[in-house]
């Protein structure tokens, strides 16, 4: 398999999460990236232009507990962003509800009301 911007047989796997990779991915296609220019293409998979044929990536040759250690950290920090994300909707809430509430009037209200009336009379 060849870069199709540069030529270059110097291709690896490329792993990403995006909407485009995964509609790839149903289509039977997988994301390469060159080693020399850094261009990111598509191929689709076949006996050698396969991802067998590229070279491993970097990151699948990392030890398990360093990924295990980033996908927690990822974990942690989606959490994070949730949960203020959930406390900034409530508290939204809240104050459209406290806003759209109507206040029942006081029940001597109308009393005052008529009373000061009185006095201007």
């Amino acid at each position: 398999m060849t870069c199709p911007e540069c030529g270059s047989t110097e291709i690896r796997s490329s792993k990403s999460f995006h909407l485009r990779d995964v509609l790839q991915r149903v289509r039977g296609r997988e994301g390469f990236r060159c080693r020399k220019c850094r261009h990111r293409f598509f191929a689709a998979y076949s006996g050698e232009s396969g991802p067998a044929a590229a070279a491993p990536s970097k990151s699948s040759v990392r030890h398990p507990q360093l990924m295990s250690m980033r996908a927690r950290k990822r974990l942690v920090r989606r959490l994070v962003e949730l949960t203020i994300f959930a406390v900034a909707f409530l508290i939204f809430w809240y104050f459209l509800r406290y806003i759209t509430t109507e206040k029942a009037p006081a029940p001597d209200a109308g009393a005052l009301q008529t009373q000061l009336s009185r006095s201007l009379a």
